[in-house]
């Protein structure tokens, strides 16, 4: 720990020398109800009684209430709005000699009739804050059953491909948090997490282009932090959840949730299960030019995966008194499936004049364990919002697939002409992730606070990779195509951020190091790949309020993106005898400086335009092997990426029962090295993406909702994607007081998502169209149990969140 001796230096002169500089700050908490005594979800927006500056805004939950923590002491004015209800406009004084407040507001209905009913206020689906956008997954219909991936698609701004891949604005490098944990995984792996999570799981989804030095520096193009559901009420209390889908299969899901809380002590747990079966089909025409004459590939390919999903996690947290909090997390998954993959590759002289084909069945069977510990620990040292928090965490992740390739050959005459080709891949793979972290939160006067913090983290992988062949009866083992590979790698980070507010100006530096330690072993090819670096990662944002109506805002970032595991991992893998993926364990870290200026207008329109460039860029490559007359997928370093983009969004309200939110994302991107394929590729591309969600209040019971989003054409590394868009729909209907809440969802109404890919490398030439049961109709029950006495949840990063990202 010589490496953070100074940091600790520093933590000491803070705490001894700045204390004197605290005031004490006031701990709010309140209700908005209607004159009828119903709880009403509803906006709070406070501002300074001086000059109207902007202070905080919060939203209740679906009970009315709401929590604000370290609200400054004085006069302020507030406005509390709700759909179908009068804007409330209240002047306050809150007292210092007061630290814990609580508050009651009235609203009165402001519609005048609607077939006899009063309409509520509801949560918009999209919320927009200066520091990032949010998804009410909780509030959403059309999410309904949907797996965690498919929510983050529905996401403005955010594009999932067929494989999983998670974009921001037209860029890959996408940091993924659970709960404020980093995931570790690599992009197929995290897939894999990411649909064995239901939306029934998820409170909300933050989007954050520009995060602070607090956060890992990983993720070029921003995190997307999936926070699940937690319950914050005193007493018993709970949820369940049913559900059921078709589309071409069955789906269907369950889960059940159980909180129990009093003064000392908070227990909670919760598990949920989801099985799907879901079939794609693949089709690639494929052109090889030859010397003499050219030969025609048409491969097509239909799976079937069946997915049985299991979610737990358990907790406790023990309150020591008002000020100390200890507790303990634990969760996992355990997931099983198997896949049925026939394919058909013909072969020519044209599409239309077959010399011969190859007929496969692939089937595949899967196996994925996660177990996760953290030991956690919260002091909130006095009133004035200095704070301590530690976090020491444990987990393994274990996957293991086994596929079984089976190649028949046949002649113009449909006749088998040689034997068949059987042969077999077992890949497992074990993940240990150790890590810890310290955050330190001090307020040094009432408008300027400091944080720092210093995290560890060890991450190992192994990955046995064994190919067999099928010799008369006996699997024989292929030395050449086998390999084991072992990465170790090691991370030390320490931040500081220093932030203060002005009287209308608000200004945030920080500055992240972070210090790197990787080992790539191929055991079988003999090849060792060690690197140790050391890397400065500062940020900057400011934020000015211009009038209570116009705000602007800048910001600055430079960030890192590490190889993934699995990209490093040189294994071979085929979708069939002439398409195959492989890692690259050569590759280098990109990195990323990102420009933004924002402008928001009364809280509700928001214009960003941003600007990165991106060094030694990470991105996935399809290549020709001609001698070979093979397509295969891996992943390079490219020179430099430069990306222009500009997001417009919108939310308004066309009648008293309908409300819609409208985002428009536009990116211009280009690419350019000076060696890939035959040469330099420079290839740019202006794209765009419409995001648009329409709610309806039909009734006080009964709600809808519409959302659709269309993509242009675009390039992505040596991919061109043509333009894709889709519809969804859902209506959702209450009984008893909201505690039991039935929804239908039909996503993707017209069957039109799927993914259209030409070659954007010159020389190569092939048209993939990969299409997802994506049109399916959803049925599910919500029962709420227990009480309702609200009582204030804590939040909690681990210290894995990042590195759990890379387990792809």
């Amino acid at each position: 720990m010589k490496l953070f001796a100074p940091f600790f230096l520093i933590l000491n002169l803070f705490c001894a020398n700045l204390l004197y500089a605290q005031t004490v700050k006031i701990h709010v908490t309140g209700t908005v109800i209607s004159k009828s005594n119903t709880k009403i979800l509803a906006t709070l927006i406070f501002k300074n009684a001086t000059d109207s500056s902007f202070i905080k805004t919060v939203t209740t939950d679906e009970q009315g209430n709401f929590i604000l923590d370290n609200f400054p002491s004085g006069k302020c004015t507030l406005e509390v709005k709700s759909l179908g209800y009068k804007t409330l406009l209240e002047t306050l004084e809150l007292k210092p000699n007061k630290t814990n407040i609580n508050l009651s507001f009235t609203l009165q209905s402001d519609i005048n009739e609607l077939e006899s009913v009063v309409i509520a206020g509801r949560k918009p689906l999209i919320e927009r804050h200066s520091d990032k956008t949010v998804m009410n997954v909780e509030s959403s219909i059309i999410s309904t059953g949907n797996t965690a991936l498919e929510v983050l698609a529905k996401m403005p701004g955010v594009a999932v491909n067929q494989d999983g891949i998670i974009s921001i604005r037209g860029r890959s490098g996408v940091n993924v948090l659970i709960d404020g944990k980093t995931t570790y995984l690599s992009a197929e792996q995290l897939a894999t997490r990411l649909r064995s999570l239901n939306s029934n799981e998820i409170k909300t989804i933050e989007l954050i282009t520009s995060p602070s030095s607090k956060y890992d520096a990983e993720g070029n193009a921003g995190l997307l932090n999936i926070k699940l559901k937690k319950n914050a009420n005193y007493g018993t209390n709970g949820n369940i959840d049913l559900g059921l889908g078709y589309g071409k299969n069955p789906k269907s899901d369950a889960a059940i949730s159980i909180n129990h809380r009093n003064k000392n002590l908070n227990i909670f747990g919760n598990f949920a299960n989801n099985n799907n079966k879901a079939t794609e089909n693949l089709d690639i025409l494929r052109v090889v030019n030859g010397s003499d004459q050219n030969t025609y590939f048409h491969q097509s390919n239909t799976q079937t995966r069946s997915t049985h999903n299991n979610n737990y996690k358990a907790g406790i947290d023990y309150f020591v008194n008002e000020k100390n909090t200890l507790g303990f997390l634990t969760t996992g998954y355990f997931n099983n499936g198997h896949d049925a993959s026939n394919g058909l590759t013909a072969i020519g002289r044209s599409f239309t004049q077959i010399d011969s084909s190859i007929v496969a069945d692939n089937p595949a069977k899967n196996k994925y364990r996660n177990q996760a510990y953290n030991l956690n620990y919260k002091s909130v040292i006095d009133t004035s919002g200095q704070e301590l928090s530690i976090d020491l965490d444990y987990a393994k992740y274990h996957s293991e697939e086994n596929t079984i390739y089976q190649n028949s050959f046949f002649d113009q005459s449909a006749s088998m002409y040689k034997s068949p080709a059987i042969f077999r891949n077992a890949t497992p793979s074990l993940i240990t992730i150790k890590a810890a972290k310290i955050d330190y939160a001090l307020p040094l006067n009432t408008t300027t606070k400091l944080a720092i913090g210093l995290k560890s983290s060890w991450v190992s992988t192994d990955n046995d990779f064994r190919f067999e062949n099928l010799t008369g009866t006996a699997w024989k083992n292929d030395a050449g195509r086998s390999n084991h590979f072992i990465y170790e790698e090691n991370i030390n980070a320490a931040y500081a951020t220093l932030k203060h507010e002005f009287k209308s100006t608000s200004v945030e530096i920080g500055l992240r190091t972070e210090q790197t330690n990787s080992k790539g072993n191929s055991i079988s090819d003999n090849k060792t790949v060690k690197r140790s670096y050391f890397d400065f990662f500062p940020s900057f944002n400011i934020n000015q309020s211009l009038n209570p109506n116009h705000e602007i805002g800048f910001s600055y970032s430079r960030r890192i993106d590490r190889p993934d595991y699995k990209s490093l991992n040189p294994f071979v893998y085929f979708v069939d005898l002439y398409t195959f993926s492989q890692g690259n364990p050569f590759l280098n870290p990109q990195y990323t400086n990102s420009f933004q200026l924002a402008y928001n207008y009364k809280k509700t329109l928001n214009i960003s335009l941003g600007y990165s460039i991106t060094n030694n860029l990470i991105i996935d490559v399809l290549l020709p092997e001609n001698e070979k007359k093979t397509l295969y997928q891996t992943v390079q370093n490219l020179d430099k990426q430069y990306a222009y983009d500009v997001t417009i969004g919108y939310p308004t309200t066309i009648t008293k029962f309908w409300s819609m939110d409208n985002t428009l994302t536009s990116t211009y991107n280009q690419i350019k090295t000076a060696n890939l394929g035959d040469g330099v590729y420079d290839r740019k591309k202006v794209n765009f993406m419409i995001n648009s969600s329409h709610s309806f209040t039909l009734s006080p019971s009964t709600s809808a909702e519409l959302s659709g989003e269309y993509a242009s054409s675009q390039i992505y590394g040596t991919y061109a994607i043509k333009p894709y868009y889709g519809i969804d729909f859902g209506i959702k209907k209450s009984f008893f007081d909201k505690k039991l809440n039935v929804r239908f969802a039909a996503n993707d109404v017209f069957d039109s998502r799927k993914a259209r890919i030409s070659s954007a490398l010159s020389g190569l030439d092939y048209n993939l169209t990969q299409k997802q049961e994506s049109r399916v109709y959803r049925l599910s029950f919500n029962y709420i149990f227990g009480s309702s006495s609200i009582k204030g949840t804590r939040e909690r990063k681990t210290s894995v969140a990042d590195e759990e990202g890379r387990i792809k």
